[in-house]
């Protein structure tokens, strides 16, 4: 039985984690405060290890099949003014995307350095320097979400991969159709 004492103890940490977290407005977005390391305060930092991070939204953003989607994109329209809608449209979801995980970092740190205070007047160093760590690693994901925005200004590779992926696929489409109007076999 102690396997599932192990899944009942991890089942009400995740209740007593979601109860204090629950102070913020339903459907506020997408990605949730639950989704940053471990908010709940815990000392378990091995769990914390295996939690996604927001910064990884990014990251998944960026390895999205877009070559796929430009290719059905090219069969359903093969207007060059609809995939360039659609590129620009491609970048509006990734600036969007920074928007809201800047706010929720910047809305944990907040909470994180309300917390440094009180369990530091409580005197639990313990817990301050955890939670000192949890606020460094906001501060670096923060900066790097800033690096990312400016290197999309920019024109980095890493930031425009996606664009480059979505136009191969398109072009990939363009040519399926001209080969399927004329009845070219390859």
């Amino acid at each position: 039985m102690g396997l599932f004492d192990a899944f009942k103890r991890k089942s009400l940490s995740e209740q007593n984690h979601a109860s204090e977290i629950n102070n913020e407005e339903p459907n506020q977005s997408e990605i949730k405060d639950s989704d940053l390391i471990n908010s709940a305060g815990n000392a378990n930092t091995d769990s914390a290890l295996s939690v996604p991070m927001p910064l990884d939204e990014i990251y998944k953003y960026l390895h999205t099949d877009f070559e796929t989607r430009g290719y059905e994109d090219a069969l359903s329209n093969p207007d060059i003014s609809y995939r360039d809608m659609n590129k620009k449209l491609i970048v509006s979801n990734l600036k969007v995307l920074f928007k809201q995980l800047k706010q929720l970092y910047i809305d944990s740190l907040s909470r994180t350095e309300f917390h440094i205070k009180s369990r530091s007047q409580a005197g639990l160093i313990d817990i301050v320097e955890l939670l000192k760590n949890r606020k460094d690693t906001y501060e670096s994901h923060l900066k790097e979400i800033n690096k990312m925005e400016e290197d999309l200004e920019k024109g980095e590779d890493y930031m425009i991969g996606m664009l480059l992926s979505y136009e191969r696929g398109f072009l990939r489409g363009l040519a399926a159709l001209s080969l399927e109007t004329f009845n070219i076999k390859r």
